[in-house]
């Protein structure tokens, strides 16, 4: 029974992770892309960097638990 537990924790913890990427991948991209077409001026891409930074280390720790069984929302394996 918690293998199976396990395995489901690890599979929450993927779709946090793709929800995490999705959420903060759209709004790099439209930044990205006013940019490009100069909406909003080039100091921009300081914001988009920490977007992207934030972005990049919640979805790491959410595929980090992901790979060991982990809940997106406990610290350690279910006993």
């Amino acid at each position: 029974m918690g293998f199976f537990r396990n395995i489901w924790d690890g599979l929450l913890s993927l779709g946090a992770c793709i929800v995490t990427l999705v959420i903060f991948g759209l709004p790099v991209w439209a930044t990205h892309q006013a940019i490009t077409y100069g909406i909003v001026p080039a100091w921009f891409y300081v914001a988009l960097v920490g977007l992207v930074y934030v972005g990049g280390n919640l979805a790491i720790a959410f595929l980090r638990k992901a790979l060991d069984g982990v809940a997106p929302l406990r610290e350690r394996r279910r006993r």
